[in-house]
This record gives structure tokens, sequence and C-alpha cells, in this order.
């Protein structure tokens, strides 16, 4: 029998990096959901001030077990 899953989809931001944003939401989601499975990266994207980066964004997907 196969497994029955959840899947979350969460934004999260960093002023560090891509993976500093990952990171974080995989960490507040595993504050609520004890099986997170996986993470699958939807989208990327950033905020730019004065020609620099200021902020990494990233939407994405948990999965967890029911």
């Amino acid at each position: 029998m196969g497994e029955i899953g959840k899947i979350t989809e969460l934004v999260s931001s960093s002023k560090v990096s891509i993976e500093d944003a990952v990171k974080k939401a995989a960490k507040e989601f595993s504050k609520k959901e004890k099986d997170l499975r996986g993470i699958k990266i939807k989208n990327v994207s950033a905020i730019i001030k004065n020609g620099e980066v200021a902020e990494w964004r990233v939407n994405i997907k948990l999965s967890s077990e029911l």
C-alpha cells in the first residue's frame, strides 16, 4: 500500500541567500509538521535595491506524511 501525504506551499525570504530562505521555511514547517519528507522549489525571485540583491524570496512546496 502506498503512502498518503500532504503538500503545503509556503513563501519564505532571506537577506542572506536562497538556501537560507529554504532552511527558514523548513524549520518553521517542522515546528508544526513533524514528518517533513521533501521540498520542491517552485520559484525564486529577488528584490533589488541600489543595483544589488536586498532580499531573496522562494516559493516552495513541502511534503509530509499524514
